[in-house]
């Protein structure tokens, strides 16, 4: 009758030490070998011939040479293994830093929602005092704008913030404080990003999606592209069709980052956008 053996070592460990029984083995053939040489080649005799000595000789060289290479290859070992420990420990380190980022970005997410729900509540409160400061403020910021000449790029946020700024003003006309409100808050965030796309160049790495204080309300110009990222060579979401309602949370440039309605989320154009007011 056969023994089984069962072995509850794992398989590296196993290999590990069949490796190291190698070593020895071979460490004891070398040391078997040096000895012999060692003994010829201290006491020669006049019956040994000359080729054994040569042999001898060349068989030493030949066992240096080998125990150099295994002292190598146990540096090498040493080395493979501090590598490999190092290596751990910084996918460790990185693992942990993305699980911070992720709950940065929750808080961060959570907390401008916060925001938002705060503001929209305060305007629903306004008073026609608290709509004229907030269209007036607006106005001023735009009239800034216009000091300076508007690059190609900025000329559609312009536009749509000089047109929700027209529904402020109107809507106040009509004593509907909380539509001004509204309206001057969406015109803000346009002004706001056309002045925070001036202070960084196209190709700067600093340039970061910022997310708008307040949600606008948009409508698709003509059918359009849905990308996963800011960019004409991203990739392609799906299509968005003519007339077609959004609302854009953020910005990257010239790029708005979108909410549709039946719950998509991407990036478009400002150019393939404009506000909505209303009105036809």
């Amino acid at each position: 009758m056969g023994l089984l053996i069962r072995s509850d070592k794992p398989c590296s460990l196993l290999k590990a030490q069949a490796r190291q029984i190698l070593c020895w083995v071979i460490a004891a053939l070398l040391g078997l070998n040096i000895t012999a040489c060692g003994i010829l080649l201290k006491s020669p005799s006049p019956e040994i011939p000359a080729t054994l000595l040569d042999f001898c000789v060349e068989e030493l060289q030949e066992i240096e040479r080998l125990q150099k290479l295994l002292a190598e290859k146990e540096v090498q070992q040493h080395e493979i293994e501090r590598l490999q420990k190092l290596l751990a420990e910084n996918e460790a380190q990185i693992r942990s830093q993305q699980v911070r980022q992720q709950d940065q970005a929750k808080a961060l997410q959570e907390t401008t929602s916060q925001a938002v729900r705060a503001q929209v509540k305060l305007r629903r409160l306004a008073t026609r005092p608290d709509a004229a400061s907030t269209v007036a403020e607006v106005e001023v910021a735009m009239e800034n704008l216009k000091s300076s000449q508007f690059a190609e790029s900025e000329q559609s946020v312009q536009t749509q913030a000089q047109r929700l700024l027209n529904a402020a003003a109107a809507s106040y006309a009509e004593d509907n404080y909380v539509a001004a409100m509204d309206y001057a808050a969406h015109a803000r965030g346009f002004i706001d990003m056309i002045k925070n796309n001036r202070t960084f160049k196209i190709s700067d790495p600093r340039r970061l999606t910022v997310l708008f204080q307040v949600p606008i309300p948009l409508r698709i110009r003509s059918d359009a592209n849905l990308r996963q990222k800011p960019g004409e060579s991203a990739a392609i979401l799906g299509l968005l069709k003519k007339d077609s309602t959004v609302t854009a949370e953020a910005y990257r440039g010239d790029w708005l980052q979108i909410q549709t309605a039946d719950g998509r989320s991407g990036w478009v154009l400002n150019t393939l956008v404009e506000a909505q007011t209303g009105k036809p």
